[in-house]
């Protein structure tokens, strides 16, 4: 009975002041002096929470740079988490990016790590590949002890009996868990907020969107209170927020890497479209050490579903064949998404070990279509249900989305669905194997981080989850002056084309937005990938040398 629900609003009231109860007193800025401030990203610094030493290991390293320090004993395990402890507090106060919240707990096992394998009588022991590490994780991981709500009432106050694979592994790998972030209700959309936790902000501008699913490790990772997050990823949820903050997001193939225990919101058994784990970091090199230190530690232990593809240690040795998609043939990139490609083509045309091809995407509208079948194949009562449990009103996003509004298929609808799948996997592997490709360089998206509650599409990255290939975001740039509005006759693609091209109304409300190139891979190629991708980023972003 209605009168037997108890009301989001009240289970809300309850969670947050239990995070804010997390959070201890020294550590608190008086956040209602920054409410009126949309560019946060200077304050971790200049709040002063937090010393010389824990401004210098949350601000100069990568987690591959970090990891050295700690190995090499410069910092203890338990200086490096409380920097990050702190830094993820003052994050969370101003940009609202957490869930849980277990600052005491990683201490304590940074504490333990030290005493194990830092002392006088431990010298001799080897220390575990991601020693000391801290790392946050998006809030549909299950970790022992804490709720996976998934910003949903109704999952609210169940503690996990046990941690999901991932999180088991990177344990056993010597990572020191902290926190978990921030998602939208239903983690199915370009915002991420809910009904429990609200809305995550956007730290370069906070009319902006921060970004979704993955949004809260993005604006996490953005001011520096993570260097490595884990995120999950089904239309685009890693490289959304990727673009939107300015970060590196790794979408692998479906199975790399162990998915077992994450709660995901799409109904049991549509497998259509699977969800798939991916890091989110600071530095191209943190995604390949995130994926090479997984797929190094036998991660069929950890979930019978993972494909158990060993990391080989690839060497690049030869000419790099780059397929560039200027458009996905369904959007137009607006002007300054359109500057950061071809910003990026001219650096790597300036190099001999680069070959650029220019390419067209056959088909994107339809395979999206499809892609949209897959997700909505049961309709929106799984989805309802859930929100009704506690009387949830659905989020702004979610609703302008029209997901809730899809039919659902019949089976017949569904086998329908498989065999054009299997179509487009055979012409996309002809466009790979035509032209050679080690790569497909691209944008992520049409246009930048846009404003709250108005992220419509996500052709440029779903297109990959569709036909399972991996593809990792790059930033290139940000907005500029120069990024001004252009005539709508650049639009190629019809109406919805023009609508979308149309919002961008130059770089006065966009500027110091991200701008992001997506580069792509062939399926189960992930390390190969990674290592092309490493190659491109050095060129483009301006360390690279030549062999």
């Amino acid at each position: 009975m209605l009168s037997e629900i108890k009301n989001y609003k009240s289970i809300a009231a309850e969670k947050k002041a239990q995070q804010w109860s997390k959070i201890p007193k020294s550590w608190r800025i008086p956040a209602e002096r920054f409410r009126e401030t949309n560019n946060v990203m200077d304050i971790p610094l200049t709040c002063g929470i937090l010393n010389e030493i824990e401004s210098k290991i949350t601000s100069d390293h990568d987690a591959t740079g970090l990891l050295k320090k700690l190995r090499a004993g410069v910092w203890s395990v338990e200086e490096v988490t409380v920097a990050f402890c702190k830094r993820t507090a003052i994050a969370h106060q101003l940009t609202n990016c957490l869930t849980e919240i277990f600052f005491d707990e990683a201490i304590e096992r940074a504490k333990k790590l030290d005493s194990e394998y830092c002392d006088s009588t431990a010298k001799e022991k080897i220390l575990p590949p991601l020693f000391g590490l801290p790392i946050s994780l998006k809030d549909s991981f299950q970790v022992q002890g804490y709720d996976t709500s998934t910003g949903l009432g109704c999952y609210v106050n169940e503690p996990a009996k046990d941690n999901s694979a991932l999180a088991a592994m990177l344990i056993d790998l010597g990572a020191v868990l902290y926190c978990k972030t921030n998602l939208p209700q239903s983690i199915m959309t370009g915002d991420s907020h809910n009904n429990i936790f609200g809305r995550t902000l956007n730290p370069r501008n906070k009319l902006l969107t921060a970004g979704g699913s993955t949004g809260g490790e993005g604006t996490l990772l953005a001011l520096r209170g993570s260097i490595l997050g884990v995120g999950t990823d089904i239309g685009g949820s890693i490289r959304v927020p990727a673009v939107c903050n300015g970060i590196y997001g790794f979408r692998p193939s479906v199975g790399m890497l162990p998915h077992g225990g994450v709660r995901d919101l799409t109904p049991p058994g549509t497998d259509g479209v699977r969800s798939t784990v991916g890091p989110m970091a600071t530095s191209i090199r943190d995604c390949e050490l995130f994926l090479k230190s997984v797929l190094e530690a036998d991660t069929w232990r950890y979930d019978s579903a993972v494909i158990s593809v060993p990391w080989a240690g690839l060497k690049l040795s030869q000419k790099l064949r780059v397929g560039v998609a200027l458009d996905d043939g369904v959007y137009t990139p607006s002007p300054p998404v359109r500057r950061g490609l071809k910003l990026a083509v001219d650096l790597l045309r300036g190099s001999d070990d680069i070959e650029i091809i220019p390419i067209t995407l056959p088909d994107v509208k339809l395979h999206y279509q499809s892609l949209i079948g897959f997700l909505t194949i049961s309709g929106s009562d799984h989805y309802l249900e859930q929100f009704a449990r506690t009387a949830e009103p659905v989020i702004p996003s979610l609703k302008a989305s029209g997901l809730l509004s899809a039919p659902g298929t019949t089976l017949q609808g569904f086998f329908d669905l498989n065999v054009r799948r299997a179509e487009a996997g055979k012409q996309y592997l002809e466009l790979f194997r035509d032209h050679d490709l080690d790569a497909i360089l691209m944008s992520p998206a049409p246009h930048t981080a846009v404003p709250l509650d108005t992220w419509a599409s996500v052709t440029y990255t779903s297109l990959w989850n569709y036909l399972d290939y991996p593809a990792v975001v790059i930033p290139v740039d940000e907005v500029r002056d120069v990024d001004l509005v252009d005539d709508l006759s650049n639009v190629s693609f019809g109406a919805d084309d023009e609508r979308l091209y149309g919002s961008y109304t130059g770089p006065e409300q966009y500027k110091g937005a991200p701008i992001c190139v997506q580069v792509v891979g062939y399926r189960h190629k992930d390390e190969a990938l990674l290592k092309a991708a490493g190659v491109l980023d050095s060129i483009i972003n301006g360390n690279y040398i030549q062999q």
